[in-house]
């Protein structure tokens, strides 16, 4: 449920509110348990070390939300590069081999083209549909093997590419899935409230009040959440991978004469 409501849109606006809250909160607390009541306060020095211990913290889910986009875009291009190589090889084969796989490039590129359409219907559908495509085009060639012994080495030449490229649709799959852990998420959004509360804590002290450096920390750690949100949510993020590339293979495929 947390996570659910983290990753929706309602988080967006809530989060800045909380972090609001949060400064406001260690405002109150230094006006009324110290300042009203004439309590001397002094820096223990670990104010900064409980500060860089968030920052550090910020700074290893940043990177580790960034690295999962990365690597979820290099398995596009793998992904795609993989079904071009099937492609080209295949002009090399027979008519009937190269027909077939072309027919099966087509069905293929098509429902990856539409990936997150698919997959958010769920994952166990875009699997079958898949599985469906690679099942029809496996009995296709596998037929066509069987009538020659130069059909079955055309084939044969041919598998390699297969499996190479459906390997890459598994691992789409699996970077989907793979995203930084509840655990830290959750840690890094408590730490920044808790955080919050010490910026106005220690502002709290000044008779005049201190606008700058909250607003400077409200923003960066609002901003650098929402990043690490975006970053770490390819289903709903505006920094996703894209597919167009497999449309513009389905499209030279169409336009293509041999």
């Amino acid at each position: 449920m947390w996570i659910d409501f983290i990753d929706s849109v309602y988080f967006t606006i809530f989060y800045p509110i909380t972090l609001i809250v949060s400064v406001l909160i260690g405002y109150s607390i230094t006006r009324r348990l110290y300042i009203k009541k004439g309590k001397p306060w002094k820096a223990s020095g670990v104010e900064t070390s409980v500060i860089a211990i968030f920052a550090l913290l910020l700074s290893f889910t940043f990177l580790s939300s960034n690295n999962s986009m990365k690597s979820r875009v290099d398995i596009m291009h793998e992904t795609t590069d993989a079904a071009a190589n099937l492609r080209r090889q295949s002009l090399l084969t027979d008519d009937t081999v190269k027909a077939a796989t072309k027919e099966y490039l087509m069905n293929y590129l098509e429902i990856m083209h539409d990936f997150k359409k698919h997959y958010l219907k769920g994952e166990d559908e875009l699997i079958r549909d898949i599985e469906t495509v690679n099942g029809n085009y496996l009995t296709e060639i596998t037929a066509i093997g069987k009538s020659s012994a130069a059909e079955k080495e055309e084939v044969l030449r041919l598998m390699p590419y297969f499996n190479e490229l459906n390997s890459h649709f598994y691992r789409i799959l699996s970077s989907y899935n793979e995203r930084t852990p509840h655990l830290i998420i959750i840690l890094l959004i408590v730490s920044s409230w808790l955080i919050g509360v010490l910026v106005g804590f220690l502002n709290g002290f000044h008779e005049e009040r201190h606008y700058l450096v909250p607003f400077i920390f409200l923003v960066l750690v609002t901003l650098c959440i929402q990043t690490i949100r975006d970053l770490d949510n390819p289903y709903n993020g505006t920094i996703q991978p894209k597919f167009e590339d497999f449309g513009k293979q389905r499209d030279i495929l169409i336009h293509s004469t041999r």
